[in-house]
């Protein structure tokens, strides 16, 4: 199998994730699968973001929660993330660099990256006013 093509499986999950406005979680994807009469295993999903993450088709981020949520590739976004109350804003910009990946070509040597995520976990401003409240 050529690693860029995925299978039927891995292409309804992508086409899912196209339709997101944001990212998704193997669990919300297979309820939307479920909704619309795919009837897959959530084991199977799992499996196919696997694959479509070797394939570097998606990108994925852990929440502080521990989940993992998923988005297409091409939605290159970093995220200011709360700690306390799990809010998470996208960054309007790389902080890495764009182009011949900035500040990353410095550090790569020679490996070739298929997505990178940067996120930066804190506390958001309402959660640091509840804090000093207290």
């Amino acid at each position: 199998m050529d690693s860029t093509i995925p299978l039927p499986r891995q292409q309804r999950l992508l086409h899912l994730l196209k339709q997101a406005e944001g990212e998704l979680s193997a669990q919300e994807l297979h309820r939307r699968l479920r909704a619309v009469q795919q009837v897959t295993g959530l084991a199977t999903v799992y499996r196919g973001l696997k694959l479509l993450l070797q394939a570097g088709l998606v990108r994925c981020r852990k929440l502080p929660s521990g989940e993992t949520v998923y988005a297409p590739l091409e939605r290159d976004q970093h995220h200011l993330t709360c700690v306390r109350c799990g809010h998470s804003q996208a960054l309007p910009f790389c902080p890495l660099g764009t182009g011949s990946l900035g500040l990353m070509s410095v550090m790569l040597q020679g490996f070739k990256p298929l997505f990178h995520s940067f996120s930066v976990h804190g506390l958001c401003p309402d959660c640091q006013a509840t804090q000093t409240e207290t």
